[in-house]
């Protein structure tokens, strides 16, 4: 998610109008809502008193006779999803492109926890998942899913609070730590290159990080400067992933012939092919490559091609030239690159 979720913004809050849709029973919405709890009843749907009726109604003055004389029953109308988003979150200003969608500050109405709302159009979500029960879902919101399930609540990745699949546009809402900023604003902020000492410190956490995705099975695809969140602690920064756009499950012998990430891996050059390991591997060495040089890391640039300066150390050297090998069976892999002797 980068940037987005880093950018600094004034305090004018920008509102962002929705045509709230009452659905009748002529109506058969396509728009379904998924959240990470299970879905409730229909007793136990978000309702307000705009969205009530009664069913002791008058018509031209005729009134209906009950049995007992109890309090009026009403019915709840569940509210169809651009509604319950609306009920359920404040959409303020963009805060920039990502991915192939936009992302929005926000805040749940509840506990004014900020939270970062992305809007994918429907024709941008290009990968889908089938779960246990059939169910087509984007491939993004599974491997979320996935990550909530079975990840800590402090875990690198991105908690995603909520989802809403929609006719035009898929809408994720996700916890946006604050304050925080990605890297490639961090580095920029820092002069353009960062010192070796803290590049070591964000590159721990980040193999930690990446380490605990292949764990999991799930190949993030696009990991670069952009999608490295530092959160900001009074003992420290910590490193997030963000962005899972082009994730996906994986396990170590596959195969892809189709890249679409940023940081393409030279295997795929030659070969059209690549695996989600070595490549996770070779975009790792491209984050460090953008934290200690100042010229951006392109797909067509190789270490071994580049004029590292003198004050790297022997050590560090090393590692660039195990992740950045074209050769991606002589990369090391991501557990001997967190066991190298320049992260120790």
């Amino acid at each position: 998610m980068g940037v987005t979720f880093g950018k600094v913004f004034n305090s004018v809050e920008q509102d962002v109008v929705f045509e709230v849709v009452e659905a009748t029973e002529d109506e058969n919405p396509q728009e379904k809502h998924w959240r990470l709890d299970s879905i409730p009843c229909d007793n136990e749907l978000l309702s307000t008193s705009g969205y009530t009726e009664s069913r002791n109604t008058q018509k031209s003055g005729k009134r209906k006779a009950f049995a007992n004389n109890g309090p009026v029953a009403t019915k709840k109308r569940a509210l169809d999803p651009p509604a319950m988003f609306k009920a359920k979150y404040r959409q303020q200003e963009e805060l920039g492109p990502e991915g192939f969608g936009s992302v929005f500050a926000g805040y749940r109405k509840t506990d004014n926890l900020t939270v970062a709302i992305k809007h994918i159009p429907r024709d941008k979500v290009v990968l889908m998942h089938k779960d246990n029960n059939g169910k087509q879902i984007p491939m993004e919101v599974a491997v979320m899913l996935k990550l909530a399930a079975e990840s800590e609540r402090h875990s690198a990745p991105i908690d995603l609070l909520d989802w809403y699949d929609l006719d035009q546009e898929l809408i994720l809402v996700l916890k946006r730590p604050w304050p925080a900023v990605d890297l490639l604003f961090y580095i920029t902020a820092k002069g353009g290159c960062l010192e070796e000492k803290e590049a070591k410190i964000i590159l721990r956490q980040l193999m930690d990080a990446a380490i605990d995705l292949q764990q999991k099975h799930i190949f993030h695809q696009d990991i670069k400067v952009e999608n490295v969140l530092i959160e900001y602690h009074t003992n420290g920064i910590q490193v997030r992933v963000t962005d899972f756009g082009l994730s996906c499950f994986a396990k170590k012998e596959d195969t892809y012939q189709i890249f679409m990430g940023t940081h393409i891996p030279p295997e795929w050059h030659k070969q059209r092919e690549y695996r989600a390991g070595p490549s996770t591997v070779y975009q790792i060495g491209a984050v460090l490559f953008d934290m200690l040089q100042n010229p951006t890391f392109r797909a067509d640039m190789f270490f071994l091609q580049q004029r590292t300066k003198w004050w790297y150390s022997e050590n560090c050297n090393n590692f660039l030239k195990s992740c950045l090998n074209k050769d991606p069976e002589q990369r090391l892999t991501l557990q001997q690159l967190r066991n190298h002797l320049w992260l120790r």
